[in-house]
């Protein structure tokens, strides 16, 4: 029975199951800040998160080094900075579009890769980059085609932060223990989103009921257990099943806004949305012959 749990099949299934979460959480985050602050809901949510990853830490954070904090407080600064992005864009888009737009971090990661480390981008990720952003214009525009959308266009600034945050995690997680990364990147969120709602002057209390109740669902299921499931099983598959595993996080999201949300699907959103996950898998097929490759924990909803 335990020898199943460490299979590759396992994890595949774990992976699935946290990128669900994800896609679902689009629906419960938008429920939660339509009354409530989004910086008093990022600060309670993490907060229960960092709480819960401390109980398979424990005393082990006295002897954190100072180069771990660091990288730690970093990516905690893009987590919080793509957070602050998305979470604020779903206050004025749908679930389903901030979905599809912040998978397009699948696409912009390999992309500023290849821009840091000088090399020719690949004629694939070039495909790929012009249906995601064709996908994207006929998603995001208006009926004018005069204006983006200003959700969609918070998202798409929340996808390019998860691209940034993604280069430098993928140097940091083979230093450092990715659960201790982890734990340092939602504390600081929280920490960072207490300071915000400080200075924004937004409430902390009373919390309403529907908002508290996506905090305590986000703040476990979403971030400890997502974190966990994901730290303990991407090192079991290829950069490729994960990078095409984490893809299905926007049908997730589409279909999570259908039937929860009650979220119509026009022409244009099916059409728009088809062709940025089509680009979002196919930026992943210039991987697929590299069998030894591994994927480092990447963060969403």
């Amino acid at each position: 029975m335990f020898k199943l749990l460490k299979t590759k099949g396992a994890a595949i299934f774990f992976l699935t199951g946290i990128t669900a979460i994800w896609g679902w959480s689009f629906v419960i985050v938008k429920e939660s800040i339509s009354l409530y602050p989004v910086f008093s809901f990022l600060a309670l949510r993490f907060l229960l998160g960092a709480v819960i990853l401390s109980f398979f830490i424990r005393t082990k954070i006295f002897f954190f080094e100072k180069k771990l904090w660091l990288s730690g407080f970093l990516l905690g600064v893009f987590l919080f900075s793509g957070y602050s992005f998305q979470t604020t864009g779903l206050i004025y888009t749908t679930p389903a579009h901030s979905g599809f737009i912040t998978g397009l971090f699948v696409v912009f990661t390999p992309l500023l890769e290849t821009l840091i480390l000088k090399r020719k981008p690949h004629l694939i990720l070039l495909f790929s980059l012009l249906l995601s952003t064709s996908g994207l214009f006929i998603l995001s525009y208006e009926k004018d085609f005069n204006s983006l959308n200003f959700g969609d266009f918070l998202s798409l600034i929340c996808a390019i932060i998860y691209s940034f945050h993604l280069v430098f995690l993928d140097r940091f997680s083979k230093k450092f223990n990715t659960l201790y990364l982890a734990f340092l990147q939602v504390i600081t969120v929280s920490a960072l989103s207490f300071i915000s709602l400080a200075i924004a002057g937004n409430r902390l209390f009373p919390i309403p009921s529907v908002s508290l109740k996506g905090i305590i669902l986000t703040g476990i299921l979403a971030t400890a257990l997502s974190y966990f499931i994901q730290t303990n099983y991407q090192k079991i598959t290829t950069a490729t099943e994960a990078a095409l595993i984490f893809t299905l996080e926007p049908i997730f999201a589409g279909l999570f806004a259908y039937y929860l949300w009650g979220e119509t699907f026009s022409g244009k959103i099916f059409f728009g949305g088809l062709l940025i996950l089509s680009g979002m898998v196919i930026s992943q097929m210039r991987f697929c012959n590299d069998k030894k490759e591994k994927i480092d924990p990447v963060d969403e909803v």
